[in-house]
Parts: structure tokens; C-alpha cells; sequence
């Protein structure tokens, strides 16, 4: 069976016993098997001040990262004076910063606004939209959800009380979905094929072709590095340019295996580790290395990315000139 995609749902009201907050696990009850959908908490989220951004709130850095870690976006929004809530833009601002790091960039989005009235939240829907511009998240256009009336459609337990809305519920996720599927492609790669391309990247890379492990990292959000020779690298940007600037340090002639000890894949989440054995060509030497290797993968968008990395020399690098 293939695995599921994390879908991050926003819900745009703060009280718990909202209506908003109801239509949202409606929906959540009504998704696909497909479909992973967790609510992503935004009510602890300080006001967004660029002050704040060179040490970030902790709520901050949780929020982003949750974002980060979903394959697309949910939001479930009730309607302020023709708008969308204050906590809802907050928390879209928050997410969308520091510049050129925002978690938003590349993931579907849907939209369903909810009220008691007739209007079904209609200028709610549409405010937030205009975000998904900026932000560059495409949107799905049909069906749009436009839910009025919603404080006659739950019980006293939060359960949809008539088969009609539950239905459309229905039919609403199964469409998101489907868009889903239609921006990031089916979902079949399989963790041991993955592995595969893994080897096939690391071979690359000891020849100073790092293309293709960087196809297999994150662009955006949580990653870490731990290299050879000590440190640590964070953030999914900083790794990719580490990687990038160690490959250039190898000539083309090296090999390398990776030794697997042990590895395994539970929902979105895989790991192995081991040993990888190079022989690697470094400053006009040849350099035979083993090391010990740990890789923590997530499921995203289609395909395993690789989110961290630990490398530990296993024993001192022999240079033969």
C-alpha cells in the first residue's frame, strides 16, 4: 500500500467548540485512505515581528516545521468582516518567513469556509486565495466549499447530523486528493526502490556529481547534516549547499558502497544505517574511507527526501599517492 500524504489542517477560529473546528474533523473523518490529515495548531502563535525572527519564538519553529513536513495544506476558515481571521493571516505570515524560507512554496492548497449564515463565508474564501499567489501555492478550484447554515448541520456530539453534507464532505476530499495526486504525481515509490536510487546518488556524488542526491533533498524546511569531519549543519537550504560544495571536492574517479545494517519504513518515515566504503579521489590523491552512516528519511510529495544525515569516520582514511 502505498504511503499516505501528510495533509496539515488550519482551522481559523481559536474556540474549541467552534463550528469551524467541527466541519474541520468532519473533513478530516470524511478524507481518503490516502490522505494523513492532522490539525496544525495556530492559537500559541506570537504576532509575526521580523524582530523576532533571529531567535524565533519556539511556536514559530514548531509551527514551520509541521508545515514543512506536510505534502499540501488544508485551511478551514469562518468569516471576519469580509475577511479571514487575524490568527489565520498571522499564522500565514509567520510561516511564509524569513524571507526566501517560506513553508508554504510549491504545496496544494484547499479551502473550505464555514459560517452560520446564508453567504457561506464567500468573502472568507476568496481573502485567502489571493495569498496563494504570493505564496505560490496552487489552489484547488473545484468543487469549492462554501458551507452556510453550519450551525444546524452538527449534533451536540460534533457528528454530522443529515447524509446530504456528509456526502459533500466526501466528495470534497476525495476531489483534493486527487488534485493532490494530479500537482505531485501517484505515490508508489517503494522505500527499497528508493534505496536503489540512494546508492546510485551516493555513487554520483564521490565522482563530484552531487545532481543527483539533490534530487532527493528537501528544498525548504527541517534537515541536518553531520559531516565527517565535525560540526553541524541545519536547515534544508544550508544542507543542500554542504553537499553541494563537499561534492566539488572529489575527483571522477571515485567508488563507493553503502553496507546497510539495518533499515525499515513505517508510515512517512524510513531510516538505515551502516556503513559506506569509498574510495575517493582528494586532492590529486586517492583516499580509501569507511564510514558510519545514519539517514532519516521522510515521504513527501511522491518520493522518499533525505532529512538527515550522520557521518562518523569508522576508521583513519588511507591516502595512497
Amino acid at each position: 500500500m502505498p504511503a499516505q500524504r501528510n495533509i496539515a489542517v488550519l482551522i481559523g477560529s481559536l474556540r474549541k467548540a467552534s463550528i469551524t473546528r467541527k466541519t474541520a474533523k468532519a473533513l478530516i473523518a470524511a478524507a481518503p485512505d490516502s490522505l494523513r490529515c492532522t490539525i496544525v495548531e495556530i492559537g500559541d502563535l506570537p504576532l509575526y515581528n521580523e524582530d523576532l525572527d533571529e531567535n524565533a519564538p519556539p511556536s514559530w519553529t514548531r509551527f514551520r516545521s509541521e508545515i514543512a513536513n506536510a505534502d499540501a495544506i488544508l485551511f478551514v476558515t469562518p468569516e471576519y468582516n469580509r475577511s479571514i481571521p487575524g490568527c489565520l493571516k498571522n499564522a500565514i505570515d509567520v510561516g511564509s518567513r524569513p524571507p526566501n524560507k517560506s513553508v508554504w512554496n510549491g504545496k496544494p492548497a484547499g479551502v473550505v469556509s464555514v459560517t452560520p449564515y446564508k453567504l457561506g463565508a464567500f468573502g472568507a474564501n476568496h481573502a485567502i486565495r489571493q495569498t496563494f499567489v504570493f505564496l505560490n501555492m496552487p489552489a484547488m478550484q473545484q468543487p469549492e466549499a462554501y458551507i452556510g447554515g453550519a450551525a444546524d448541520l452538527f449534533g451536540d456530539d460534533g457528528a454530522v447530523k443529515n447524509d446530504e453534507t456528509k456526502k459533500f464532505l466526501t466528495k470534497f476530499m476525495t476531489a483534493f486528493a486527487q488534485w493532490i495526486a494530479t500537482l505531485q504525481g501517484p505515490q508508489s515509490e517503494s522505500f527499497d526502490d528508493f534505496m536503489k536510487r540512494r546508492e546510485t546518488a551516493a555513487a554520483a556524488y564521490v565522482r563530484g556529481d552531487a545532481a543527483p542526491l539533490d534530487k532527493m533533498i528537501p528544498k525548504e524546511g527541517d534537515a541536518t547534516f553531520f559531516p565527517p569531519n565535525g560540526g553541524t549543519v541545519s536547515g534544508a537550504a544550508d544542507v543542500a549547499a554542504r553537499y553541494d560544495k563537499d561534492a566539488k571536492a572529489f575527483g571522477p574517479g571515485g567508488t563507493t558502497s553503502l553496507e546497510v545494517l539495518q533499515s525499515g519504513a513505517s508510515g512517512n518515515l524510513a531510516f538505515w544505517t551502516g556503513f559506506q566504503n569509498a574510495r575517493a579521489e582528494l586532492g590529486g590523491h586517492t583516499v580509501d574511507m569507511k564510514l558510519r552512516i545514519t539517514e532519516l528519511f521522510r515521504f513527501a510529495g511522491g518520493s522518499w527526501v533525505m532529512v538527515h544525515r550522520h557521518a562518523d569516520p569508522a576508521a583513519e582514511p588511507e591516502t595512497k599517492k
